[in-house]
């Protein structure tokens, strides 16, 4: 059956949020998102995240989320967010199509960078992400990941002045 990749709108939502529940099922965080359907569909309509839900005939198979950031070095770029196939329609080529969509779309934008994170114990997308020619930038410029969370913030916040 032919693949079929949308670009993902407001009316989405739900179906993202069960991928991204069973994304975070498998990052094994036990947690797993905080972020509400509501909250997903307005910032899809705000454009503050962009997505693709990929189909084989309608069942929907796997999706991608990415935003927009920006380099000092190099301007605009875009950050992936998540990329995610469902288990049953694994090694079919549908990651590497949701990949290569948001690589067609960085480069009509001309963008000369897109990022995302990897889990170190996940071999098998970092083993995807490098047949695919793409950098280790902690092995090849020492470059860490950081993050601030919602606690670190508020305590942070508290010792900006008051303009």
């Amino acid at each position: 059956m032919a693949l079929r990749i949308v670009y993902a709108t407001a009316e989405h939502a739900s179906l993202l949020m069960d991928m991204i529940k069973e994304l975070a099922e498998f990052e094994k965080i036990p947690h797993g998102p905080t972020i509400t359907i509501d909250r997903l569909a307005d910032d899809l309509s705000k454009e503050h995240v962009f997505g693709l839900v990929a189909y084989e005939g309608e069942t929907p198979v796997g999706m991608s989320l990415y935003y927009l950031a920006y380099s000092t070095w190099e301007g605009q770029f875009i950050h992936m967010e998540d990329l995610y196939v469902r288990p049953d329609f694994r090694k079919k080529g549908y990651g590497k199509a949701l990949w290569s969509e948001i690589a067609k779309l960085s480069k009509e934008k001309g963008m000369t960078r897109l990022e995302w994170s990897v889990l170190n114990w996940n071999t098998n997308a970092i083993d995807f992400y490098k047949q695919m020619g793409a950098k280790d930038l902690h092995a090849t410029g020492g470059w860490l990941n950081f993050r601030l969370g919602r606690d670190g913030i508020v305590r942070l916040a508290a010792n900006a002045q008051n303009t």
